[in-house]
């Protein structure tokens, strides 16, 4: 099976990080998951590493939020604006807030904040059919 190289997670909370982080390491789909705290974690680790095929990112969060990476992100002209964005919610958001997050070319869906093995299956074989066999 081949895997996908790198998935980046952006959570400020440690508890919800691993466990996300253990559910994807089960999958053994990914050679690497790195972790950022914040918005500007992230875009440190994105400017100095390989670029993800997968970004979880959280919204809430301190030092830079989930929008301000966005705006952010969005604006770079880097390699990993082929990174496919999957915005993680604790809360149902609003219609606008939907929109607005659906107007980031990047961003692809919303999922609950904590993943499963079945929901993790599901966004792999949506995006990344072709670049990993069926094991899952």
């Amino acid at each position: 099976m081949r895997k996908l190289k790198r998935f980046l997670l952006i959570d400020d909370s440690k508890a919800t990080t691993f466990f996300n982080k253990t559910i994807i390491l089960k999958t053994e789909v990914v050679e690497e998951i790195a972790v950022a705290y914040n918005g500007k974690e992230a875009l440190e680790s994105l400017q100095s590493n390989s670029a993800p095929e997968l970004i979880f990112l959280d919204l809430n969060m301190p030092v830079m939020n989930g929008w301000e990476f966005l705006d952010a992100y969005h604006h770079h002209s880097n390699p990993f604006q082929n990174s496919k964005i999957i915005v993680m919610l604790g809360v149902e958001i609003g219609k606008e807030e939907r929109e607005k997050l659906l107007s980031f070319p990047q961003v692809v869906e919303f999922r609950d904040k904590m993943l499963s093995k079945k929901v993790l299956e599901e966004i792999i074989q949506k995006y990344f059919a072709q670049e990993v066999s069926s094991k899952l």
